[in-house]
């Protein structure tokens, strides 16, 4: 009987031993005894250079620790948003992913994403002096949710810059405008003189927006889901804008989707671009004449430009990956490699020490999209987003295409604009 309970006891000994082994091997390689790092899967849908300077820093990160493995799977960019969603909804999304905060509303409210905050305010790994290191309105927009939650992670940001013919406006002793109500009076200075439109914008859409906010007007009431614009600075700016491409002196892009190519063959003598895309600009002017870059025109109570903003969404869905995702943005972000980012893409990197860095002004001073940018961040505004808003923006571009080809008025155009926005925001 003795014998019986110390076999017993040995036999429990031995199996604890082999549990705590198993254990301790969790993340082993079997039979090397080398542990495994945490594999961190990113979707994105960057392609030639930009994707290469993509894995360039990721295989820094990869090689500058023992715990995560960064891993990048490019998505086709007209696929990512249906795919992202039926994965996360599955449970077999990556880690990471790029988001707009009008997207990352939907995932929200499913409970996909990762609040990162509590990695960001932590003591020992977070991110001292977050909040004050980001342009405001940046701020705003990524915690808009509340409680100071972070679902979207920022990078860089992209911008809204005029670009413009400074052979042509000399010609005609003009000067940058700085208002609206200027780039009015050259347009039309420039139409009768030279007989082509003095403006367009690449975004239908992002440049209502920034007429109207500009102005004083709402946008969406968060806490009702209701639109929230001012009827008469609503109309009042789409029929200021719809004049001026039914004159003649303004233009819709049309079927050249970006106004690089008409610009650069002199069909349109100024335009709101991207910052992102002054390479494109020169590219199509080939010299043909002087190219200069100023901020957009800003006229109203309100100073504001729309956020372009490179932000990170993490559907991790444990711990462990979930740190390690943060792990990657917080080196990612660091100074020199957010620099070294912001320089492949043409963009800004949102956190001042980055910002004012040597390196990076260096680069901004050769860029002239970029410098112009720079001084233009601090407007950066907040639209809110709540499921429908993305909507919005289509129905915008269709109220405005409506007016600007005398489909329709603005009082009917407009009408029809609320309806489906309010549709879109009570589903």
């Amino acid at each position: 009987m003795k014998v019986k309970k110390i076999l017993t006891a040995v036999l429990v000994l031995t199996m604890l031993l082999t549990m705590i082994t198993a254990c301790g091997q969790k993340n082993t390689s079997p039979g090397t005894g080398i542990k495994e790092k945490t594999k961190i899967v990113y979707w994105h849908t960057y392609t030639d250079q930009h994707e290469e300077k993509l894995q360039e820093l990721i295989d820094k990160f990869n090689e500058s620790q023992d715990e995560y493995e960064v891993v990048a799977e490019q998505q086709p960019y007209s696929e990512i948003d249906s795919k992202l969603m039926q994965a996360a909804r599955n449970g077999t999304a990556p880690d990471l992913t790029n988001m707009y905060p009008s997207d990352a509303v939907n995932y929200i409210g499913e409970n996909l994403l990762v609040d990162l905050a509590p990695y960001i305010n932590d003591s020992q790994i977070g991110i001292p002096n977050f909040k004050s290191s980001i342009p405001a309105g940046q701020y705003k927009e990524i915690t808009q949710w509340g409680d100071d939650k972070v679902y979207v992670f920022p990078c860089t940001t992209a911008g809204e810059v005029l670009f413009y013919n400074k052979t042509m406006f000399d010609k005609y002793g003009l000067t940058a405008p700085t208002t609206w109500t200027e780039l009015e009076n050259c347009s039309k200075i420039i139409y009768e003189k030279a007989g082509i439109p003095g403006f367009g914008t690449d975004s239908v859409t992002d440049t209502y927006q920034c007429l109207i906010m500009q102005a004083g007007s709402g946008y969406i009431n968060a806490s009702t889901k209701s639109m929230d614009i001012n009827e008469t600075i609503a109309k009042q700016k789409l029929n200021w804008f719809t004049d001026g491409i039914k004159a003649g002196y303004f233009r819709l892009v049309g079927e050249d989707q970006y106004f690089s190519g008409p610009f650069g063959s002199q069909a349109v003598a100024s335009y709101i671009g991207s910052s992102a895309g002054a390479s494109y600009v020169e590219a199509a002017v080939g010299g043909a004449f002087e190219v200069a870059c100023v901020p957009i025109p800003q006229e109203g109570p309100v100073k504001y430009i729309s956020s372009f903003g490179n932000n990170f969404a993490c559907l991790s869905k444990d711990e462990a990956h979930a740190r390690g995702a943060y792990a990657f943005l917080k080196f990612f972000t660091s100074t020199d490699n957010i620099v070294e980012w912001a320089k492949g893409f043409g963009t800004v990197p949102v956190y001042s020490d980055a910002m004012q860095s040597k390196d990076f002004q260096d680069f901004a001073v050769n860029n002239k999209a970029v410098k112009v940018l720079t001084d233009e961040v601090s407007s950066i505004g907040m639209l809110a987003s709540v499921p429908g808003s993305s909507n919005i923006r289509t129905e915008i571009d269709k109220m405005v295409q409506s007016v600007a080809l005398g489909q329709s008025d603005a009082n009917a155009a407009y009408s029809a604009f609320i309806t489906a926005c309010q549709a879109d925001l009570n589903k």
